[in-house]
């Protein structure tokens, strides 16, 4: 391929937190939600590849960043070698905490390089490189494209759908004061699962799908239950079994494990800012302090803020 050059030299766009699996739909299930990253990419004329963000969030400022892995990944695809490059991070999405701040990262790379460059790749071949780059879906599928997505493998070719979103329903997040990574939380998973697990888990993926597009909300708690992971990366977050029990006591019609953890989200109808006091209670009886957030589902996916020529 050609070498090409930048039709931009500036780019600012933002991506969406995500939650993934809901409880029952491990690596199948996720949700954009209304929390934003905001990464600006600027060409530079030095062979420097920096990055500007606050003190305070501890992540590499030079080409290991993974915002530079994701757009160097794009670049490679089309054929361009910047000679140097700035990055600007606005983050709001907590890192390590279950809710896609690395999905976010790799989306944010990958939409402001294509567009720098003139945008010659279409959604679906930046959801291929952005799976790729994180190893699974359900968290880069939704940061990407919005809303609540299922997604699926037809031979080696990702899929997904966009279900309906509860956006007459409220999200409570819970969200612990300690990290935790995604390659930890696999790492407990066993390699192999029952049959009898299979079906439970097959049997609620289908009915929270029922549930979404019926908008049958009391169906929640039993779609969300869950065989394949929570239990066992319950030791990983203690306080996680009883917050969850305890959500459903104050009325919460959905709760569940956010992605790999530690958050927990919540669906609601009224309540929401009650359940988030048990929910906090809950974890700090069990040594844990948490953020309390209220939320909703985010419909629009990576988008873009700004360019200059």
């Amino acid at each position: 391929m050609d070498s090409i050059t930048p039709i931009y030299r500036y780019v600012q766009v933002r991506v969406p937190a995500s939650t993934a699996n809901l409880g029952s739909g491990f690596d199948i299930f996720g949700m954009a939600l209304d929390i934003y990253n905001t990464f600006s990419l600027h060409v530079t004329t030095t062979s420097q590849w920096s990055v500007s963000v606050p003190e305070s969030l501890m992540v590499p400022t030079n080409r290991d960043n993974l915002v530079f892995q994701s757009a160097c990944r794009l670049f490679k695809e089309v054929g361009f070698d910047p000679q140097g490059l700035h990055l600007e991070l606005d983050i709001n999405v907590p890192l390590a905490r279950g809710l896609g701040s690395s999905s976010s990262a790799i989306i944010g790379g990958l939409v402001a390089a294509n567009v720098m460059v003139g945008s010659p790749c279409d959604r679906d071949a930046l959801l291929d490189m952005a799976i790729e780059i994180e190893g699974h879906p359900d968290n880069v599928t939704p940061a990407l494209m919005g809303g609540m997505t299922l997604s699926y493998k037809t031979g080696d070719t990702h899929r997904y759908l966009n279900l309906p979103c509860p956006s007459d329903l409220r999200i409570v997040l819970a969200i612990p004061d300690f990290q935790l990574g995604t390659a930890q939380a696999r790492s407990i998973l066993p390699p192999q699962i029952t049959r009898n697990d299979a079906v439970f888990n097959g049997s609620r993926t289908a009915l929270l799908v029922a549930a979404m597009y019926e908008k049958r909300y009391d169906w929640l708690a039993t779609a969300m239950e869950d065989h394949l992971h929570q239990r066992y990366r319950a030791p990983l977050v203690p306080g996680m079994t009883e917050a969850i029990a305890a959500g459903y006591q104050a009325n919460a019609l959905g709760v569940a494990l956010s992605g790999a953890g530690p958050s927990l989200i919540a669906f609601v109808e009224h309540n929401a800012e009650a359940v988030g006091n048990v929910l906090q209670e809950t974890f700090r009886q069990h040594g844990v302090e948490c953020d309390i957030r209220i939320v909703q589902p985010d419909i629009n996916g990576a988008v873009l803020i700004d360019t200059t020529p």
